[in-house]
């Protein structure tokens, strides 16, 4: 009995000495060992939110603000949506998905999404991205679908974007771990002729993790354009 107590106490000692030499800037809990994407789903069809105008500078046509100018193409919308804060979706309620409609000098900033016909889609892309610690566990689970309308002509020409936006579906943040996530509109472009365009926008999506150790932080961009193209790039 005698010599059970002793190797009780001596395991008692040494627990607590560890206990007070625990040091969690060591912990590989709190250590981003790897991060993963995963595309997991194409499809068609995806209901979206109706498009809602943003305060500020708005345009005439009901889709946002005037964000970016080609030379036959225009960008309505908000140039930067904050999507995930504390690990935790936005909630809005003025909100305007990025359109890129056919611009002219004299008519550019009139033309809406209901002056053009034969729209298609909408066309939605799914992605995941996981965080894994240091003893291999998913401390962040972050997925998220690519939206948008394509294909609308004005004038029976070219193909056109609406309702483009990145759409938090479920996020999943273990203790001790911070997420936070937005989308950009990076930039426009005409993938077809001055005759019969074909909008194209890069959306950026920003999403960072930081826990008492470390920090990360992921840049992607996605092309999507009016003939119902969405990529990683």
């Amino acid at each position: 009995m005698k010599k059970f107590m002793i190797f009780l106490s001596a395991v008692l000692i040494s627990f607590i000495a560890s206990a007070n030499h625990y040091n969690p800037y060591q912990d590989p809990y709190y250590e981003i060992r790897e991060v993963t994407l995963e595309k997991i789903e194409d499809s068609e069809g995806i209901i979206q939110p109706e498009a809602v105008s943003l305060t500020g500078r708005k345009s005439s046509n009901g889709v946002g603000e005037v964000i970016a100018i080609g030379r036959e193409i225009i960008a309505f919308g908000k140039e930067i949506y904050q999507i995930i804060e504390a690990g935790k979706p936005v909630v809005r309620t003025d909100y305007s998905p990025i359109s890129v409609l056919p611009y002219s000098e004299t008519r550019g900033k009139e033309i809406s999404p209901i002056n053009l016909s034969r729209w298609k889609g909408p066309r939605s892309v799914k992605y995941k991205v996981t965080y894994i610690n240091g003893f291999g566990m998913e401390v962040v689970t972050f997925t998220y679908n690519i939206n948008m309308s394509y294909g609308g002509s004005y004038k029976n020409k070219g193909y056109y974007i609406t309702n483009a936006q990145i759409v938090p579906e479920y996020v999943s943040v273990a203790w001790g771990y911070s997420f936070n996530a937005s989308m950009k509109l990076v930039g426009i472009t005409n993938k077809g002729t001055q005759d019969f365009p074909i909008a194209g926008a890069t959306l950026g999506l920003t999403y960072e993790v930081s826990t008492i150790i470390q920090e990360d932080r992921n840049n992607l961009t996605f092309f999507l354009s009016g003939d119902g193209t969405i990529k990683a790039l």
